[in-house]
């Protein structure tokens, strides 16, 4: 047995454990020989070379399955094929991690440069926006809702809400002329769509907005939309759209409503 290496062996010299070495010859991965005197398991030389190859590939994050298929049919054409399929895996946690870590400092970056917007009332470009408005004031509206999301379950995988964690509330250009503040519909922007089915949803204009950003409970939204729309006919604007309300900080994010976040968006056009 000089010449061979028992399993405890072979499991401090690569530091693995010898379940571990089990499990592989249970799959048939890596299996050692048998003394058929003493019953012992031993792995030779060429054993040992082999072990080395499939923890470098499990370095890699190869995985078991894969290294398997490859040592039935090791060769230079399945060994690039082998690399080349991992390394278009770490591409897309790659750039999954990327995108990942863009959400996170736009919503830091949005949440650290609250203080500077609070009370300011800003005209601003946005872009075109396309989605879905939702009507929740009835019982018979919620059922719409319901039938709205299973219509459109393929697209609304890709909305704001679930993309970004952005919620978006609308009030329409009517009821803002009425003064009615409390009934809202919410906003579904939907993010990555194909061009042939933009007719399922409300595409919204790029446009200048009149907005303001405000801290605080829901209830005090009725007195920002007033003093935006006061500013907006004092500064020669006429409202030509639905509002659009940005929820940035919500019951979701916050136990108090006193760090409830919102900006009010008004489309606006300026008078001749």
């Amino acid at each position: 047995m000089k010449d061979k290496f028992l399993i405890g062996e072979i499991s401090k010299f690569f530091n693995i454990s010898s379940d571990t070495l089990r499990y592989y010859e249970k799959i048939d991965l890596f299996k050692p020989d048998h003394d058929e005197y003493n019953h012992y398991r031993y792995y030779d030389i060429k054993s040992f070379l082999k072990l080395s190859r499939i923890l470098f590939f499990k370095s890699l994050d190869i995985s078991l399955e894969d290294i398997k298929e490859y040592m039935k049919h090791k060769n230079i054409g399945n060994l690039l094929s082998l690399l080349s399929k991992k390394e278009e895996e770490i591409d897309k946690k790659i750039k999954r991690l990327v995108n990942l870590q863009k959400k996170i400092q736009n919503k830091r970056e949005l949440l650290e440069s609250i203080d500077k917007e609070v009370g300011k009332i800003t005209v601003k470009k946005i872009p075109e926006r396309v989605g879905l408005f939702l009507d929740m004031s009835s019982e018979e509206k919620r059922e719409e809702i319901v039938e709205a999301f299973k219509m459109n379950e393929k697209y609304l995988k890709f909305s704001s809400c679930l993309i970004e964690g952005q919620v978006y509330t609308s009030i329409s250009k009517e009821n803002m002329e009425k003064k009615i503040f409390n009934q809202f519909r919410y906003f579904i922007e939907i993010l990555s769509f194909d061009e042939n089915v933009v007719h399922r949803f409300k595409v919204v204009k790029e446009n200048d907005y009149a907005c303001i950003t405000f801290v605080g409970p829901y209830r005090e939204m009725q007195t920002n939309y007033e003093k935006l729309i006061k500013w907006i006919d004092v500064n020669g604007y006429k409202i030509i759209g639905d509002s659009i309300e940005k929820n940035i900080v919500d019951y979701d994010y916050s136990d108090s409503e006193n760090e409830y976040i919102s900006e009010i968006q008004i489309p606006i056009w300026k008078l001749p």
